[in-house]
């Protein structure tokens, strides 16, 4: 029997990371895991265009603080929920805090990105599929509609 405890749910508080939410919580709840919410705050990189100049400790605190609303909102009492926020590389620290963590099954969005930043930037959620050595529920922007 393949045991569930710990679900990983990478967000990036688009459209497609909310219906990966929905998705890590009924698995949650039917296999009695945790679920880990992570949010990775990327490295900031300084050019003339940033103006104002946001730190990656106020990005941090910001991600923190949407984050902790979106659980008081989404995640009913009953289920044991983590939020982690992270400042690295996406795939990376997605990978790294799936490992660290032990999780069994990670489920995450297909993209949130689009346009020329996500061609440029490639795909988050490619990167860690070719790399991860785990499960991945891979959430469609284009879900059929949920009973919420």
């Amino acid at each position: 029997m393949i045991a569930i405890k710990k679900i990983l749910c990478p967000i990036d508080f688009s459209e497609v990371s909310h219906n990966a939410i929905l998705y890590g919580k009924e698995f949650a709840c039917a296999m009695g895991a945790e679920l880990i919410l992570l949010h990775v705050v990327e490295p900031v990189t300084m050019t003339a265009e940033t103006v104002p100049y946001v730190s990656e400790v106020e990005l941090e605190r910001n991600a923190k603080e949407e984050l902790s609303m979106l659980v008081q909102k989404e995640c009913p009492s009953t289920l044991t929920v983590r939020q982690l926020v992270k400042i690295g590389l996406a795939p990376d620290t997605i990978i790294r805090v799936a490992e660290e963590e032990d999780v069994d099954l990670l489920i995450m969005g297909s993209h949130g990105r689009s346009g020329l930043s996500r061609l440029l930037l490639g795909s988050v959620t490619e990167a860690v599929m070719r790399r991860a050595k785990l499960p991945i529920l891979v959430v469609k922007q284009e879900e059929k509609e949920f009973v919420r």
